[in-house]
């Protein structure tokens, strides 16, 4: 799908840091004779570069050629392979003459377009330059694929197809999520595939369009357990509740209301709540009495409980008379079990440090939870997502829902890291900074590159996956480095609300001397493609910690909608020590001489720049 409003991302991107020209035997560029030496030797302009070169025959200062490299050692050599420069499209003929190119209409754009831009390029990649241009995806234009091109060779990425499609659709603004659903019904509906494999694949996926499926699980669990700890509930109530922990395989088909906390067994990882408990429970007297102090002080620390909760249990082991130890250890379990349950709720999106509270209440609840709790809240929502259970299904849908009014700045980032992190985008690094291998090769990316080299997938199937990996691909090209500046280009499939919404976030800045992000200079495009507003471009700078945003969308009448969230914004961003100069809406007419303004203000500018983004 091309959008008309929104801009390519290569024609926004940062200037291209210029290095010394590398010029490669067989190479066609377009250069002028700036100056004239002894032995047939000339000073000759490519663009912005200059070179010293041989040449086979003699030339006058002025005149503008296409020469083509035909030594490289000691000093370039060069063939003149067409007549000084006249009209555009005479050129255009006499080079197809001179190197007897196939004189077709995509030849033309592409020799039209590089001659245009003063690009060196060969022969060879002419020839395969025209025959992917004669066979492009569905969804990319003729213009998109010539600045992909463009890009291919100004970056000096391996001519390949591979390259070039990872380039064509890693610039893109939107599209990533009718990728990902197309890929999942082609998958869905295959029987020719690894059924692992195929499972593993659409579980990606899932995690993609519901990246706070995590939160949802941790809520239908924590409900649960409030449902079971309260005295007043309905016996009917409660018996769906116990149903749902026996599902979850937390608690056996034996468990009934009665025997229910019996049946629970607490993890035994360090800092955890279960630890804690389980110490009181496998520990004499004597030694409990030893140990109240040690709990009281880990309980004072607990960031995660309010001063209420952490007075009521500093209570409960203040009565302790050193006689039942067992007992103590029951009373201690129903009450963190009880205050974890209610944090979960409350504190929905809290991001701390250390353990949250949806992680101390599973350590609470099952031995094997603590290992890998986001594992297990994922094998959790899954088993509630393909529940036939009435009540399982109707609490699983309140907390998707509980959690969608909830959704704030905090969710929406746990959100947007989530996606992420199941994209797979930065895998191969991650593998060498952390030891959760197992959850880094479950992303998306690491399965679909496996998937490809099956030779067993069927051709439609792999053409779907070849596609999404492209972009994945892309969008890992386009971002990098040239000398202190950065930019980082990440496309985003977010679902909520029912909506889906395409967002793609370009961020450009600049590293200080000490290597870390200047977080006083940004500036930040997000590029969003919504059901109702359809495509949105903000665009936000950052000039010394003072930010300015720009929206540019075509809908009228959405000044009075943005104004109440104007004060949520500021009061944001204050609080990471930015300012709000001001949030302007305008038609995206008027998009181009905010854009030019904004590219003229130098090294000093935002559009060079870089700031921590935070949504």
């Amino acid at each position: 799908m091309t959008i008309p409003s929104f801009q390519p991302i290569q024609n926004q991107q940062m200037a291209i840091q210029k290095g010394p020209l590398v010029l490669k035997q067989g190479q066609v560029f377009y250069g002028s004779v700036k100056q004239l030496y002894p032995n047939q030797t000339a000073e000759i302009q490519i663009g912005e570069h200059r070179l010293v070169a041989k040449l086979e025959t003699p030339l006058k200062v002025g005149d503008s050629h296409f020469f083509q490299v035909t030594g490289i050692n000691p000093q370039a050599e060069l063939k003149v392979v067409s007549g000084p420069m006249v009209k555009e499209s005479a050129n255009v003929q006499q080079l197809m003459e001179s190197l007897n190119l196939p004189k077709s209409q995509e030849m033309q754009q592409l020799l039209t377009h590089f001659i245009k831009n003063q690009l060196p390029i060969s022969r060879e990649q002419l020839m395969q330059a025209e025959s992917w241009l004669k066979s492009l995806p569905d969804g990319a234009s003729k213009q998109e694929a010539l600045s992909a091109l463009q890009k291919l060779v100004e970056l000096k990425l391996p001519f390949t197809e591979e390259t070039f499609k990872a380039l064509l659709f890693g610039s893109k603004t939107s599209g990533i999520t009718n990728n990902l659903e197309q890929f999942a019904q082609l998958l869905d509906r295959s029987s020719n595939v690894n059924p692992q494999a195929k499972e593993n694949l659409l579980n990606a996926i899932r995690s993609i369009a519901k990246p706070l499926e995590t939160e949802t699980a941790g809520l239908v669990i924590a409900r649960s357990v409030r449902t079971l700890l309260d005295g007043a509930a309905q016996s009917t109530i409660k018996q769906n509740a116990l149903n749902i922990l026996k599902e979850a395989n937390i608690l056996t088909k034996e468990a009934n209301l009665s025997n229910w906390l019996n049946q629970l067994t607490v993890s035994s990882k360090n800092d955890t709540a279960g630890s804690v408990i389980g110490r009181l429970q496998s520990d004499t007297e004597a030694t409990v009495v030893q140990k109240i102090q040690q709990i009281a002080g880990w309980v004072e620390n607990e960031h995660n409980l309010t001063a209420q909760q952490k007075n009521a249990i500093l209570q409960t082991l203040k009565s302790f008379d050193g006689t039942n130890g067992e007992q103590l250890g029951k009373q201690l379990h129903a009450q963190l079990l009880e205050a974890y349950s209610e944090q979960t709720v409350n504190g929905l999106f809290a991001k701390g440090d250390g353990i949250s509270p949806k992680e101390q209440l599973l350590s609470l609840l099952k031995h094997e939870f603590a290992s890998n709790p986001e594992a297990e809240l994922k094998n959790l929502a899954r088993t509630f997502r393909i529940s036939n259970e009435p009540a399982t299904n109707a609490l699983f849908a309140e907390s998707e829902e509980l959690l969608l009014s909830k959704l704030n700045g905090k969710g929406m980032q746990q959100a947007i890291q989530s996606i992420l992190k199941n994209l797979g985008l930065s895998y191969e690094s991650a593998l060498n900074k952390t030891g959760d291998v197992e959850s880094i090769v479950q992303s998306l990316k690491p399965q679909v590159l496996s998937f490809i080299r099956d030779e067993s997938v069927p051709a439609e199937l792999k053409n779907a996956a070849e596609m999404l990996l492209a972009r994945l691909n892309g969008m890992q090209l386009l971002s990098g480095e040239a000398g202190h500046q950065h930019q980082i280009i990440m496309q985003i499939p977010l679902q909520f609300l029912g909506k889906q919404v395409d967002a793609t976030v370009q961020w450009n800045g600049r590293m200080k001397k000490d290597g870390k992000i200047d977080s006083n200079y940004a500036r930040i495009l997000f590029y969003l493609n919504m059901e109702a507003l359809k495509e949105t471009v903000i665009d936000m700078q950052v000039q010394n910690r003072i930010v300015t945003v720009y929206v540019y969308n075509e809908h009228e009448g959405l000044e009075p909608l943005a104004e109440p969230l104007k004060k949520s914004l500021k009061a944001g961003l204050e609080e990471k020590n930015y300012h709000l100069s001001g949030v302007m809406i305008k038609p995206f007419s008027k998009r181009e001489n905010v854009t030019k303004k904004v590219e003229k203000t130098g090294d000093n500018g935002a559009s060079h720049k870089g700031v921590d983004i935070r949504i």
